[in-house]
């Protein structure tokens, strides 16, 4: 049975293309999915993520990818997401992808040494040791989250891609899980939305966590970092999306049900400043 794919890129829209996806496995039927790209003009390329998370839903031996128009099909099959699908993988000279991995739950230091190998040189503003480590980990937070809380039997899915002619550098990372408004809703027996718990889950201090353990979203130095950047985060999670910028936060409640919950960050490559943690900067450093 063919589904049809059209322009996903990293906003409510593509978010709720992504969830209708999802959606429409609880009536299909077959052994074998095909996507239809004939109608996609534009995909970002991490949205590959959140893209396979859409997938898992559908119960089938097989997924095709067909009608793919050839610079669509060329990025899809540098950063590895097309492999998935049994196309052949070729290389990325340009070094602009941070692939895409389908990662354990459990295998929070194998996505550990993802970051320290994709994320450095892809165009992220120049950082203090310090701040590089606590970038990091946040992250690394984000991921931690999703292992402990989405109860995703798929596990996590992560893509990234620096596009140097449009001065951003875009990273997923998203499960199939139960989404932040159920947990939330486990956590407190209540009914909330998914627009307010995602807007509950980013309080600091705010988790679902147990045992005095820290927790929360990952988000704040991220947020502090992306407001000065001009760069954006974005949270999907269910019927929830929230945008975060230097500019406007609005939330959107999506049409459909997108299964579990995407992180992306954008950073702007443009950014020529020098970060650092406040902690590491000395007085004599300011004139």
């Amino acid at each position: 049975m063919l589904k049809k794919i059209g322009s996903i890129e990293s906003n409510a829209y593509g978010f709720n293309a992504l969830a209708l996806l999802a959606e429409s496995s609880k009536t299909f039927s077959g052994d074998m999915l095909a996507l239809d790209f004939q109608e996609c003009t534009t995909f970002d390329a991490n949205m590959a993520a959140p893209l396979y998370a859409s997938l898992t839903c559908y119960n089938v031996e097989k997924v095709q990818a067909v009608n793919i128009r050839h610079d669509i099909r060329v990025v899809l099959t540098k950063n590895g997401f097309l492999g998935e699908l049994g196309f052949r993988n070729i290389s990325d000279s340009d070094q602009t992808i941070l692939p895409f991995r389908r990662f354990k739950r459990n295998e929070g230091l194998s996505f550990a040494n993802y970051l320290s190998q994709y994320m450095r040189g892809r165009g992220i503003p120049r950082m203090s040791a310090g701040l590089t480590k606590r970038f990091l980990q946040s992250l690394f937070e984000i991921f931690q989250n999703a292992a402990m809380h989405s109860n995703s039997q798929s596990g996590i899915f992560v893509c990234g891609q620096l596009s140097p002619a449009m001065n951003k550098l875009d990273f997923s990372i998203a499960d199939a899980g139960i989404g932040i408004r159920d947990s939330v809703r486990k956590h407190f027996n209540n009914t909330i939305n998914s627009c307010s718990a995602i807007k509950w889950a980013l309080e600091e201090g705010h988790t679902t966590k147990t045992n005095n353990q820290p927790g929360g979203l990952g988000l704040k130095l991220l947020k502090d970092f992306i407001r000065i950047n001009q760069g954006k985060i974005q949270i999907t999670s269910r019927y929830g999306f929230h945008e975060i910028s230097g500019k406007v936060e609005p939330f959107y409640k999506l049409d459909y049900d997108f299964p579990g919950t995407c992180v992306n960050i954008e950073i702007n490559t443009d950014d020529t400043r020098n970060y650092a943690l406040k902690s590491e900067i000395k007085s004599s450093d300011i004139f």
